[in-house]
């Protein structure tokens, strides 16, 4: 069949309906004929017409023949092909008859043809296949294992099948493309033809995924297209493919990239890769279009890491898509920037023959720190993250970066914050200045060595002042043109110490260098600090991360931060990967404070350790002691701090009782100790109770005579001998040990110290009498009569008394109103322990009788001893009690017999108290004045007949004295008498916001944390008072400012409340004539951001469109105008009655 035409048969097969083509009859025995005649000569293809005919007959028909006849046909032609292409590439190697060759050229191009339209027809089908068993199959190119019987596996088997296929036929065409067509085909339209059978089935083949999931069909698909553009000039074709795959299938950008990379190493034709940069860099996307631009960037990413110096040849093209508008392509590039430098900076060599376009792709990345889109800049980042990482040198680029990196600390995206930590940490670690002194970065040391360097200079050369001739010698000294300068500014200087004065000139470059560079760092510390409380966890795990690494560095500030890291321990929540914030403060604070050098010995490590412990105690605030006792209760719990640490602590803190010891430790030092062991004590009391006799003759003793704050932090821990579940200190000690201790408190207590220190101690004092004694309200009534005598008058004569001279009755009484006042609160404290404590009996008393009865039921006797009969009577009368009877009983006595009652002793103070505080000018001893005013307040908490009584009192204290602390205390008794009596308060909230705009700062916080406990706590309703806390917003104090934030955050949460409580909040905020209209702005953007549902927004804007067409002035038009826009709901009606609004007011003015 010589008269076999390619383009004809090639054409009729693309045009026809694949499905049309029948199945051959007797496909079987047609198969093995052909067979039998092709074994003698793949030539004999056309030796008769009918092999031919049933050949193509049985390809067209590939799809109804059954898989293992697929595999025969498939196999015959690639094999017979493949002998015929050997066989033309022997001859064309090895013949030197030239008129030999040419004959048999027809003959050979015929054949080719002939088989490569079969194989041409067979690609067509397999790709049909392959395509078919991809959509059936969801674990193609997975590494997972299915049921050979189930749909996956029978399709997963097919899938293999005709893979293996495409494999075979792939190897024959490269066996085909190997051969020197243009000696065959003579014109290249005949050529490329011929080479189009194989290709263009192939670009459709990898369109299927599964296909380029196998490594080796990848590798010889890969092979086939680079040989036909390399040695068959299919590069123009090829181009066209690799762009129209790119735009369409996103998970051809490796492949591409790939095959290009193998098109320009393995087969040295770069071309390719060069027209298709300079092709998609002139491309323009359409706006709406995600996938091309997501698939082009993927493979330049790709393609940069490949040959990025056939990439860098193109750079100046490809920068055009920086002004792109999509944030894909944008990022792309500044990635394909970092891989470029990352590639060619990977050896010294490379990096210095391509330094100027590196120099020049790093200021790329620099510029793109301030890309409009917090995706691009997080690229850029990243990308100075792996310069950084790079062995070479490029000290010149290293301090803009960091300067870069620091100001991005402020960038409004955590992802662009939490990068800029990431690489600052690399540059912290990868920091050029550890060759002379170590690694450490302490700025007093490098400032110190700068000192000498420049002393040692100015010998010299002789100047007064050698810092200003080298001001321009900190750029870079390891620049050539800045070293050649110095050279020469030496020589000028001239004489024998040419060489040292280059030395001391590069010296102190140097040290500028360092220095700038740990100044800069300081910068970025005070900024990372703030950044440890903000609401994405993976930054504030970075910022922990990285305020550790600097103290590692021996970075001085780093310390403040890490003090400030210690309030994270009450942040609740996960990161991405389920790491929680207080265990890895728990693992930082681990690293930082609880290991000691690996070295040292048990006892070493444990004085090391608790050093350490005391020191976090040095300069703490309140804040910062409670944050620390959360987490050190942590650490004690997962067993971090040993036994040898405590008893070090103990040493420590007995080190006072001795006069050798004493001189080793300072005050302070002593202080944490003991802090530190009352806060373990919280975890574990047997720390306190094992070693009470200490706590007994340190802090109680003398020593604590002489240091009331030592006396103070005793007495916390000696009340944390008690569990807070327990109400009595039972038999953890011994009743000699107990009395021992009430004796030791009490004479503290009725001690008459000027020190101002005493009133802290003695309020901890009476906390821990009235927790580890039995008997607290007897004790407290002794102490109650012993200091009015001290106060008051002299004791009778024989009476026992611990009383001492007094200076001052002044100082005296003050002591005796705080002790009444610290008394009568621990004394309601008190009386709610012994309600629950009878709860708690009444229970077991219950529990206890159904034990009995379930006992005389199964024994029929009663089996008790006479040991038990007490304790069960005493149980039988709890549990005849009624529960609401103890219950009544106990609020009768707080409301009558406390401060009512024939025989109370805190009655009679009711007077001298009213008295002090309402005539401030007669008593106008300042500290007498506090503490009257807070005995009143705790009284008042009491009764609810006393608390009605001295409000107006408690009221006009708070609006008229002229001590802020007595204000302060105030509004503090005001809450907590909200807490205690709700009713009486409800109606003199307004008093309390008041405070809110106190002239003092401190009574302006405390009022803000008062209501803000008591609103989130539903303790008193709000009506229309929010408008007074949302001016706090605008307040000039960043901490109430801060405070108040987190106040609307959490009311937010709260049955819709701002929205609410918003008209009214508005209301009030737009008719304050003292509030700026910027700060009104700000408020009310603030408060709309919180009200995010759709049908409140609606609502909201229909009640100010109301309003908005009752405005009488234009101021009022414009606030609720402003509301309006900034809301997220837009109404037609709305928009309507704004623009009227406008050309009313141009009209007016």
């Amino acid at each position: 069949m010589s008269e076999f035409n390619l383009s004809e048969y090639l054409t009729r097969f693309q045009t026809s309906d694949k499905a049309s083509f029948r199945a051959v009859d007797n496909a079987s025995a047609e198969l093995n004929t052909v067979i039998d005649r092709l074994a003698v000569s793949p030539e004999q293809i056309d030796a008769e017409d009918e092999t031919l005919e049933s050949l193509v007959d049985l390809c067209q028909g590939f799809p109804h023949l059954a898989e293992k006849l697929q595999v025969q046909l498939t196999y015959l032609v690639s094999s017979s092909c493949n002998n015929l292409s050997k066989e033309i590439n022997n001859i064309l190697a090895g013949s030197t008859n030239y008129n030999e060759v040419v004959e048999l050229l027809p003959e050979w191009k015929l054949h080719l043809e002939e088989y490569g339209y079969l194989i041409h027809v067979i690609l067509t089908f397999l790709k049909e296949s392959i395509h078919k068993v991809a959509a059936q199959s969801s674990t193609l190119g997975k590494n997972r294992r299915v049921n050979a019987n189930s749909m996956d596996g029978r399709a997963v088997e097919s899938f293999k099948s005709y893979c293996n296929q495409l494999q075979n036929i792939c190897e024959t065409v490269v066996n085909i493309l190997n051969i020197n067509l243009s000696r065959i085909f003579q014109t290249t339209p005949e050529r490329d033809l011929f080479i189009g059978l194989f290709t263009r089935p192939l670009y459709t083949m990898v369109e299927i995924e599964a296909v380029i999931k196998i490594p080796a069909l990848k590798k010889l698909i890969t092979s086939v297209i680079a040989i036909a553009v390399k040695n068959h000039g299919q590069s123009s074709s090829t181009q066209n493919a690799i762009l129209t795959n790119l735009t369409y299938f996103s998970h051809l950008s490796n492949f591409s990239a790939e095959l290009l990379g193998a098109l320009s190493i393995d087969y040295n034709y770069p071309q390719l890769t060069e027209d298709i940069l300079k092709d998609v860099s002139n491309r323009v996307f359409n706006a709406k279009d995600s996938t091309g631009p997501k698939s082009i960037s993927g493979f330049l990413v790709k393609l940069s890491e490949l040959l990025p110096v056939v990439m860098l040849r193109q750079m100046s093209s490809l920068i055009k898509l920086l002004n792109n508008s999509s944030i894909t392509l944008r990022c792309s590039i500044v990635e394909a920037c970092g891989n470029i430098i990352t590639e060619l900076a990977s050896d010294n060599e490379t990096y210095s023959h391509y330094k100027p376009q590196i120099l020049v792709l790093i200021e790329l990345l620099e510029e793109r720190f301030q890309d409009s889109n917090p995706y691009v800049r997080t690229k850029a980042i990243q990308g100075c993250l792996k310069i950084i990482d790079l062995n070479v040198k490029m000290n010149e680029k290293r301090g803009d970066i960091t300067v870069l990196a620091v100001r991005s600390l402020q960038d409004r995206s955590s992802l662009v914050r939490r990068n800029s930590i990431k690489l600052l940490s690399k540059l912290l670690m990868k920091h050029p200045f550890s060759s002379l002194h170590g690694s450490q970065l302490k700025l007093s040391d490098w400032t110190e060595y700068l000192t000498i360097a420049e002393t040692a200079l100015a010998k010299y050369t002789g100047e007064q002042s050698p810092a200003d001739s080298i001001a321009g010698d900190q750029e870079d000294v390891n620049d050539m043109t800045d070293v050649s300068r110095i050279e020469e500014e030496a020589d000028h200087v001239g004489g024998e110490n040419t060489n040292a004065i280059v030395k001391s000139r590069l010296m102190v470059a140097y040290y500028k260098d360092a220095i700038e560079f740990i100044e800069t760092l300081h910068k970025s510390i005070s900024l990372i600090s703030e950044l440890l409380f903000s609401r994405n966890r993976n930054e504030v795990l970075e910022a922990m991360d990285f305020l550790v690494l600097c103290d590692a560095y021996d970075i001085e500030p780093s310390k403040i931060g890490i003090k400030r890291m210690l309030h994270l321990v009450w942040v609740k929540g996960m990161n991405d990967e389920g790491t929680s914030i207080s265990s890895h403060l728990i693992d930082c604070y681990k690293q930082l404070f609880l290991t000691a050098p690996d070295n040292a010995t048990q006892k070493e490590k444990a004085t090391y350790i608790a050093r350490n412990l005391v020191d976090l105690t040095l300069n703490a605030s309140v804040a910062d002691l409670a944050s620390l006792e959360k987490l050190l209760g942590m650490t004690y719990k997962e067993n971090l701090i040993s036994e040898n640490v405590i008893n070090v602590l103990w040493a420590i803190y007995n080190s006072l009782t001795s006069e050798t010891l004493r001189q080793q430790f300072t005050t302070q030092q002593v202080h944490g100790s003991i802090i530190i062991l009352g806060m373990l004590a919280l975890e574990n009391n047997e720390i306190i109770t094992r070693n009470l006799d200490h706590i007994l003759n340190v802090g109680l003793g003398e020593c604590g005579s002489e240091d009331l704050i030592l006396c103070k932090y005793s007495c916390i821990a000696l009340e944390r001998m008690v569990p807070k579940k327990e109400v009595t200190l039972h038999a953890t000690v011994s009743k000699d040990q107990e009395d021992v201790a009430v004796q030791k408190l009490y004479k503290k207590i009725v001690t008459n110290a000027k020190d101002p220190t005493f009133y802290p101690m003695c309020e901890q004092a009476i906390n821990a009498l009235f927790t580890i004694s039995s008997k607290p309200d007897i004790v407290g009534s002794e102490l109650i009569r012993e200091k009015t005598m001290m106060t008051f008058g002299k004791p009778e004569s024989g009476e026992s008394s611990m009383m001492m001279e007094t200076d001052s009755r002044v100082v005296s009484l003050s002591q005796l109103l705080f002790i009444v006042g610290q008394i009568a609160i621990k004394t309601l404290v008190y009386l709610e322990k012994c309600e629950a404590e009878f709860k708690k009996r009444k229970i077991q008393a219950e529990i206890q009788k159904g034990k009995e009865k379930e006992e005389e039921l199964q024994d029929g006797q009663d089996t008790s001893g006479n040991d038990e009969e007490d304790k069960d009577k005493e149980l039988e009368m709890i549990g005849d009690t009624n529960e609401d009877d103890f219950t009544d009983a106990i609020q009768f006595i707080k409301e009558n017999e406390l401060l009512y009652g024939d025989n109370s002793i805190f009655g009679k103070f009711c007077p001298i108290i009213e008295e002090i505080v309402s005539n401030s000018t007669r008593f106008n001893d300042v500290m007498l004045q506090r503490t009257a005013t807070l005995c009143m307040e705790k009284l008042m908490c009491i009764s609810s007949k006393y608390c009605e009584k001295s409000l107006p009192l408690l009221i006009t204290v708070m609006e008229k004295s002229p001590d802020p602390i007595v204000r302060s205390n105030a509004v503090l008794g005001l809450g907590d008498v909200a807490v205690c009596f709700n009713n009486l308060v409800d109606e003199n909230t307004d008093y309390l916001y008041r405070r809110l705009h106190d002239s003092n700062l401190m009574v302006q916080r405390t009022c803000l944390m008062t209501v803000t406990f008591l609103i989130l706590a539903g303790q008193v309703k709000v009506k229309g008072q929010l408008a007074e806390m949302a001016k706090c917003l605008e307040n000039k104090d960043q901490g109430i400012s801060d405070m108040c934030r987190m106040f609307f955050t959490e009311l937010a949460t709260k049955d819709n409340a701002i929205y609410n409580g918003f008209i009214d909040i508005f209301s009030n905020l737009s008719s304050d004539k003292m509030l700026g209209h910027d700060g009104f702005k700000k408020i009310i953007k603030f408060l709309l951001s919180f009200i995010d549902k759709e049908r409140h927004q609606k609502q909201l804007s229909d009640k100010l469109y109301n309003r908005l067409k009752k405005c009488t002035t234009q101021e009022q038009w414009d606030d609720v105008a402003f509301v309006l826009n900034t809301m997220p709901y837009k109404n037609e009606k709305v928009a309507i009655l704004l623009e009227e609004g406008f050309k009313l007011v141009s009209a007016r003015e």
